[in-house]
């Protein structure tokens, strides 16, 4: 498991014990639960993914193209689909500046799989967004649409295994938090026409309510599917919570994780959801505070019963469809991330060619057991790009052979290849990282299977990149870099990291840096084919804790509590009453006016004390604190004004903070000398009884300040948290992403014990509150 179990309580301190784990493949084998335990599951890696690599893997997920087309908002996977730490994140934001996109003011991220099902078990352990009202976390699976059909047939197949959080409104109340929709839908051909049935209007065969007994927004829960030729059969932590007979559902279906939008953000009316403006929607603008939100997706898994092949290709035996594109577009095709269309120009033969533009089209096809084929297609560039035609195994991605294009006129190029034991589905595709085009695809029996020259077998690389050219890092800070390697199929992959100077940084093979002082270095990457490389600045920050000063000993640092001061000496503070508003009102500093500081890629970000909330700079660029995490709205720079005080500069629009006369806080200057000077100080609490629990008329009692955690760097182990006193309260651990990674009720009777955990090599903040006070220590995990 990825994450920690409940804690035992056993003693008289806090004590941690981690055993940390290294990932590899810890996944169940079997599905969590299915109607028949008898039957035999082969696990399809193709659709399966755990989110341990550094980005998400879209050889499997389709990244821009092929997504489904929604009216209220859009898909941006470049921004909204993060891996950290084993988990994928998807977020829904609101355009910068309320900017309208195709009369849409939000965009999300979305998973669907190129592989297709018809049959099988579908699994995926989710983390609702904690926004609650306004969005929906959904896993669903759902096919394209054949008009081909005849009448009564399906044209289109839609399974909902779980949508959370759609505050629906049925049978004259309105769902909450915990109300999930687990439903069907289906357009059916009939009298020539397209008709949806839609769950509502049959509910009987279509509509399932499921209430949790729990918020499905504060802990990760299995949610699962089995879908045969008979029944459609739900379940939520392996227990069975609806169950509907098999009507229309027999189309081939992409596996599917995405974050929508709901009301108020959107209205349904033409069978569709509506996007609303949030800045004019009275309703929709109250629930601003709770953007960017992020549904968290632990791994999802799909399964097939062993001994069948239940993923019916997109064409017939051995036989590749619109093989010249002269349908006009992409029918029988596949597109994935980039630009991928069918032209009436640069054409080999016929009317239309295919062009691509950083993505691939591809086509699945069946193929006979113990069979030679020959594949071949025309493939031309522009100036000095290459293409790739090939051939994957799809059950698994494997590459089999390809072919690469390099000639700015049209050429032919040919492979042949011989199939495995048993029947199988391919994938033929082609390629490229710039422009390119092709024609005229065929798939034969025959030919004579070698490898000789003339296949290409190898593909040499021809450059590196790195995710970053520039980091600022504190000592005791970790950042992975990838390294993606050109051109995507190249046969040899292999790289080696290797550190400017190890004494400030270390940095292993996997392209994982641990800040060790400060400083100033390079990352560089070498490409083992070609020794192509590619390298990253990096800046080490000093990040000392023992502090206690002001701005005049420099800039906050990592885990510190701070508060900020105005220049008329009122501190800044979270106005609840106020739709969260930072407004600088308060003479005196309690737990509204503390601020835990943390650091994202070189920016600092600021947690409320009170509410662990985030400063955000809002779409009306005022000041608010209502974010559940870190993004581009909530990262800030901090710059020194040459003497005691800071300018504070918010990243989402370039601008400085600005006090108002109304003591609210804008995001409006453009420059230093328009902007407010602010003072920050550190909060750190110090002890104001020797018996914390007991209740006291002063109220604000505070945590001892020598409260000791140790080891720290923790590596394994025992970690202990000594109060040094009696004490009653809430231990919570974060990571820099303001995300939880664990939470219990504390006493001096308890000893708290991680039976599991994953925690990457970084920096961490440890918050130890009561009803009076809260303390945030970092940890350091080496």
């Amino acid at each position: 498991m990825k994450h920690l179990n409940t804690f035992k309580k056993v003693g008289k301190i806090v004590c941690v014990s981690a055993i940390l784990t290294t990932t590899g493949m810890l996944h169940a084998q079997k599905p969590t639960k299915t109607e028949n335990p008898n039957d035999q599951w082969q696990i399809k890696w193709n659709a399966s993914d755990e989110f341990n690599s550094t980005s998400p893997d879209w050889s499997k997920w389709q990244k821009t193209s092929g997504l489904p087309n929604t009216t209220a908002w859009k898909w941006d996977n470049q921004r909204n689909v993060e891996n950290n730490n084993g988990i994928t994140a998807l977020t829904m934001r609101q355009n910068a500046n309320n900017a309208s996109d195709g009369d849409t003011y939000f965009k999300s991220g979305i998973l669907k799989s190129y592989a297709t099902f018809t049959y099988g078990y579908f699994e995926a352990k989710i983390k609702g967004a904690d926004i609650g009202e306004g969005v929906c976390p959904s896993f669903w699976l759902y096919s394209n649409f054949d008009r081909s059909v005849s009448n009564g047939q399906t044209v289109y197949s839609e399974i909902d295994i779980v949508e959370l959080q759609q505050f629906d409104w049925y049978e004259g109340h309105q769902d909450d938090i915990r109300d999930m929709d687990l439903n069907l839908h289906a357009v059916v051909k009939q009298n020539g026409q397209d008709v949806w049935r839609r769950p509502k209007a049959y509910p009987d065969a279509q509509l399932n309510k499921w209430r949790a007994p729990w918020d499905p927004t504060k802990d990760f829960h299995i949610y699962g599917c089995e879908v045969n030729e008979q029944e459609i059969i739900w379940y939520v932590d392996g227990v069975e919570v609806g169950r509907k007979p098999n009507t229309y559902w027999h189309r081939p279906m992409n596996v599917t994780l995405s974050l929508g939008l709901r009301k108020p953000f959107v209205e349904f009316y033409n069978n569709r959801n509506n996007a609303v403006n949030p800045e004019t929607n009275a309703a929709a603008r109250a629930k601003l505070d709770g953007m960017p939100t992020t549904m968290y997706v632990d791994y999802v898994r799909v399964w097939e019963k062993s001994g069948t092949s239940t993923t019916p290709p997109s064409t017939g035996m051995g036989k590749l469809q619109n093989e010249g594109f002269e349908t006009g577009n992409l029918n029988n095709w596949d597109a994935s991330a980039g630009a991928s269309t069918v032209i009436s120009n640069n054409q080999k033969s016929g009317q239309h060619a295919g062009s691509v533009n950083n993505s691939s089209i591809a086509q699945l096809v069946t193929l006979k057991a113990n069979t030679t084929y020959t594949i071949s297609a025309f493939g031309k560039v522009t100036s000095g790009n290459t293409a790739f035609m090939g051939i994957n195994k799809h059950a698994t991605n494997a590459v089999v052979k390809n072919h690469e294009f390099s000639s700015t006129s049209y050429s032919k190029g040919e492979f042949t290849m011989t199939t495995g034991n048993q029947e199988e589905i391919y994938r033929i595709w082609f390629w490229s990282s710039g422009t390119a085009y092709c024609d005229d695809f065929t798939l034969t029996e025959g030919g004579s299977d070698k490898n000789d020259d003339d296949n290409n077998t190898t593909i040499k690389v021809t450059g590196v990149t790195l995710s970053n050219s520039n980091l600022s890092l504190n000592v005791g800070d970790s950042k992975t870099l990838s390294a993606t390697i050109l051109p995507q199929n190249a046969s040899n992959k292999n790289v080696t990291w290797s550190a400017g100077n190890t004494a400030i940084i270390s940095i292993n093979q996997n392209g994982q840096i641990q800040a060790l002082k400060d400083g100033t270095t390079t990352v560089q990457v070498k490409t083992t084919d070609g020794n192509f490389s590619a390298s990253c600045n990096i800046t080490v920050n000093s990040n000392n804790d023992n502090d206690n000063g002001s701005g005049t000993s420099g800039l906050p640092q990592a885990g510190q509590t701070i508060s900020l001061q105005s220049n008329a000496g009122l501190y800044l503070t979270v106005n609840k009453s106020s739709g969260t508003a930072i407004q600088a009102t308060k003479n005196d500093v309690n737990a509204l006016e503390k601020f835990v500081v943390v650091k994202e890629d070189g920016f600092y970000g600021l947690q409320s004390v009170s509410t662990s909330k985030y400063v955000t700079t809002a779409s009306d660029n005022s000041l608010r604190c209502g974010a559940s995490g870190i993004f581009n709205r909530q990262k800030f720079t901090i710059e020194s004004n040459g003497s005691d005080g800071v300018y504070i500069k918010s990243k989402i629009n370039n601008n400085y903070w600005v006090l108002n006369g109304n003591k609210s806080i804008s995001v409006t200057a453009s420059n230093k000398s328009q902007a407010s000077v602010f003072y920050w100080n550190l909060s750190n609490i110090t002890n104001k009884s020797n018996d914390l629990s007991k209740a006291s008329s002063d109220k604000n009692i505070e945590i001892q300040n020598e409260v000791n955690i140790y080891p720290n760097p923790f590596t394994n182990g025992n970690l202990t948290i000594d109060f040094g006193a009696s004490f009653s309260g809430k231990f919570t651990l974060y990571d820099l992403n303001g995300r939880i990674i664990l939470t219990e009720n504390i006493d001096t009777q308890n000893v708290l014990t991680i039976n599991k955990s994953n925690l990457n090599q970084g920096l961490y903040l440890i918050k130890i509150s009561n009803k009076d006070t809260s303390i945030t220590k970092k940890l350091i995990v080496k």
